[in-house]
């Protein structure tokens, strides 16, 4: 039995003679009926479509197993920087500057400035940052309305769907 991909180069090949006149519409329907393409194609498609539903079933699964450990993985970062706090608390009010062991170093340090704003508006203009950015949503609800806007359109691909 033949492949989907060599059916359907024959289906093409096919379909260009008799886009070009060089053979009838009643010669290709013969041929294709006696080769039983279109049973064949049918099961070819049913074949896909269930290595399809496989591979989104491990997608789905391996998905389920990433979430768990991304859940894991934040759960243990938690873990520690509630440690690493309660540490510090220790050290703090225990007068503990640096504390060196045979494993580890442990030193309060002091960290670079941070800035802290009060109130937003109180901020001259000249520190303000402004950022364009085209709303996507207002252009396409725009051109469904039927306004032209110049270099924009809208467009319609298509994909497959399976049931």
């Amino acid at each position: 039995m033949s492949t989907l991909y060599e059916m359907t180069a024959e289906f093409l090949s096919l379909y260009n003679l008799l886009s070009q006149g060089e053979i009838d519409e009643q010669a290709v329907a013969d041929t294709l009926e006696c080769i039983g393409w279109e049973e064949g194609f049918e099961s070819k498609c049913e074949s896909y479509g269930m290595v399809i539903r496989s591979l989104e079933a491990d997608a789905s699964v391996a998905k389920a197993e990433s979430d768990r450990l991304d859940a894991r993985a934040k759960a243990f970062t938690s873990n520690a920087a509630r440690v690493r706090e309660r540490l510090f608390e220790a050290m703090v009010v225990t007068g503990h500057e640096k504390v060196k062991t045979p494993l580890f170093s442990f030193a309060i340090q002091n960290n670079p400035e941070s800035l802290k704003i009060s109130d937003d508006a109180i901020i001259p203009e000249e520190y303000m940052k402004v950022t364009e950015a085209i709303d996507r949503t207002a252009v396409k609800t725009a051109l469904q309305k039927g306004i032209a806007i110049h270099g924009c359109s809208l467009e319609r691909s298509k994909s497959l769907r399976i049931r």
